[in-house]
């Protein structure tokens, strides 16, 4: 036991007395995405048709229900549900979605100059649950990254003023790893097994609501980005909150509506906007139709407790 210590105590020193012989080794990069454009979910209409685009940068196109007809340089066909095409920088291309069916799309705008990528903008891809998942998460983290709106075409999407520290990097690295994990199984490893099932909890949901609750989120938009169907989001969202996600939201917009007029801060016009409502009057109905009072009686309500 002595000799064994000693000889333990001999090599750990003599670890230390050569540990400026170190050598660092450099890293490779294979996948950089050095600019977004847009981070998008959309839900078309029945019939919805686009003219032909073409844009110096790629565009990934996943279909999350329903199913469109693509028309592009490098691939004229059917994209179904759960299914992935990413269209070449610079590639002319169009879709149309079918006369039958509403249909959700996430669409990211991105530079790359990988070759790699070209794999995917001739042959749809059908996603597994994991990376189903990974897409969701990037288009959870565009919104810590982008304001709204978030489900109509724009050209110039706005990033937000007090964004999430490092929201810019993850995005870019959530997108960086999901390309990679692409490439990996469908170039080299295609017949490699579905990855195991993403489960969501009612904590993770809440925590997206809280953080998100001025935009306008949908039900679809949900079960889509936690990886669930409508019915059963919503089932379990009341078994553990006794609310649905539309009153949940509701109280929560009220909750800060009454916190900004207590503080008399804000004008009611500057609430109503803080809160993301189309107009004042509307948000005016919403108040009252929640509280009883307008938003000019629960003001002047709160400085009477006050005084």
């Amino acid at each position: 036991m002595f000799t064994l210590s000693n000889s333990l105590d001999n090599s750990t020193h003599q670890f230390y007395n050569n540990a400026m012989d170190f050598q660092l080794k450099k890293l490779d990069t294979v996948i950089t995405v050095s600019e977004i454009a847009n981070v998008h979910f959309f839900e078309f209409p029945k019939g919805y048709e686009t003219i032909d685009d073409q844009h110096p940068f790629c565009e990934l196109i996943y279909v999350g229900t329903g199913s469109i007809d693509v028309h592009s340089d490098e691939y004229s066909g059917r994209l179904e549900k759960n299914e992935l095409l990413i269209h070449r920088a610079n590639s002319k291309h169009s879709f149309s979605c079918p006369k039958k069916a509403e249909t959700t799309l996430i669409i990211l705008g991105f530079t790359c100059t990988s070759e790699k990528l070209h794999y995917f903008s001739s042959k749809p891809l059908k996603l597994d649950e994991m990376q189903i998942k990974q897409l969701a998460d990037i288009v959870k983290e565009g919104r810590n990254v982008f304001a709204p709106p978030y489900n109509v075409p724009v050209y110039d999407m706005v990033k937000k003023k007090n964004a999430l520290y490092g929201s810019e990097q993850m995005l870019r690295s959530l997108l960086e790893l999901f390309l990679i994990g692409l490439i990996r199984k469908y170039e080299f490893f295609e017949n490699s097994d579905d990855a195991p099932r993403a489960t969501f909890t009612i904590s993770e949901i809440i925590e997206y609501l809280d953080n998100n609750f001025t935009e306008k989120i949908t039900i679809e938009e949900l079960a889509f980005l936690f990886r669930t169907n409508r019915s059963t989001l919503c089932k379990e969202f009341r078994k553990a909150t006794n609310k649905s996600l539309g009153e949940y939201l509701a109280d929560k917009k009220i909750e800060v509506a009454k916190k900004f007029l207590a503080q008399k801060e804000k004008s009611i016009t500057q609430i109503a906007d803080a809160l993301n409502f189309d107009s004042v009057p509307y948000f005016c109905e919403f108040f009252k139709r929640q509280t009883g009072l307008t938003p000019l009686q629960y003001r002047q309500k709160a400085d009477l407790t006050i005084k």
